[in-house]
């Protein structure tokens, strides 16, 4: 300080010529310790800080970069913040002539965590990865981790027990990515019908193309004979051929239901029927995770008492699957839709944003109006 310069100046003039080296030197080991105290602290406050680095702002940065120009830039042993390199590439935007900007992420607009707030609320068994496709259905631009974090600060917690296993590459996965534009996948499920004459159990046979996602459901039966098999083969081949979906290979399991007629219809030179290995539900990984999903979010909350009324929500279902629900798989875009709404913004107005219900609010799409 300009005092510490004064006291100096008045002691060279007291002392001989030999004197003001001896103080000099005296005066440094001092300095050195002092700069080894405030090294100490800002160590202690950096232990006690969340995560491992300081992020300074534009108007810090200008700050270190002036006082560091009083020392000609030589900072490697006394900055401790951030890294050299970082301090010589600010050094060199600088000589460049660009501007500091705010670093991180910006924040979420009130309008935007209100809305996240709202689609969890409103349908509690979304996660995070849900939200961010109808999120991005209304062009709305967020990442993940930001709708994880609104949801965790409003204590909607996810389920810890929704992990997809990760396995490693094995030649049935191989097998499966690459015919996937080729193979369709198929599998039976139940429900429970309370009719006057007592209880009966329905099926539904349930079909996905995996490539494009889309599915076809068979109407339910409480007898799935080998005729009303062979009927739903040629239903499926109907509906591919309007698709324009090639069905080179069809997966089921080894249940006795499908007969060798219903196999033989798909029987070709290049393809045909794969069996899966017995009890191994992760190799028709792709119809099982669809049939659970319609049991999760619409077919659990029913209680059905005739084929038609099963019918009539299965089927509708399968209409909002493959319209309106977005797709993890495809990059959470609905089917149909290559790429992202190119209006892409973070200041959004609730007010604008319309929901279709069916199935009395079960079943929900959000759009712009």
């Amino acid at each position: 300080t300009d005092s510490h310069k004064n006291m100096a100046r008045i002691w060279i003039g007291r002392v001989g010529s030999r004197d003001p080296v001896l103080f000099q030197e005296a005066w440094s080991a001092r300095r050195d310790t002092q700069i080894r105290f405030l090294k100490l602290q800002v160590e202690i406050l950096q232990s006690r800080l969340p995560g491992n680095r300081v992020i300074p702002g534009p108007a810090e940065r200008r700050r270190l970069l002036k006082i560091g120009a009083e020392l000609g830039h030589v900072v490697e042993h006394t900055l401790d913040i951030l890294s050299i390199k970082t301090y010589r590439r600010w050094l060199r935007e600088e000589r460049a002539g660009r501007q500091a900007r705010k670093v991180g992420r910006p924040r979420l607009t009130r309008s935007l965590r209100e809305l996240i707030v709202k689609l969890a609320k409103e349908n509690l068994g979304w996660g995070a990865r849900r939200i961010l496709g109808e999120l991005k259905k209304l062009a709305v631009k967020t990442c993940r981790s930001s709708v994880r974090r609104v949801l965790v600060d409003e204590d909607i917690l996810p389920d810890p027990y929704r992990h997809a296993p990760k396995g490693v590459q094995t030649p049935w996965r191989k097998f499966i990515a690459m015919h996937m534009n080729v193979m369709v996948a198929c599998d039976f499920f139940c429900k429970t019908l309370w009719t006057p004459l007592g209880r009966k159990t329905a099926y539904v046979l349930a079909f996905i193309h995996l490539g494009s996602r889309k599915v076809f459901l068979s109407p339910s039966t409480c007898n799935p004979t080998g005729e009303w098999m062979q009927q739903q083969a040629r239903n499926l081949s109907m509906w591919a051929e309007d698709e324009g979906i090639d069905v080179r290979f069809l997966i089921h399991d080894r249940d006795t239901k499908f007969t060798n007629a219903f196999d033989e219809y798909f029987s070709r030179e290049d393809g045909g029927v794969v069996l899966t290995p017995y009890q191994a539900p992760i190799a028709n990984c792709y119809i099982e995770s669809w049939i659970g999903s319609l049991k999760r979010e619409c077919l659990n909350q029913f209680f059905c008492f005739s084929l038609r009324q099963l019918d009539h929500i299965v089927q509708i279902y399968g209409s909002y699957h493959n319209k309106y629900r977005p797709h993890q798989g495809l990059g959470n875009r609905p089917l149909g839709i290559s790429k992202d709404p190119s209006c892409q913004t973070r200041d959004i107005d609730v007010g604008q944003i319309r929901c279709q219900q069916w199935l009395g609010g079960l079943l929900k799409h959000y759009y712009r109006q």
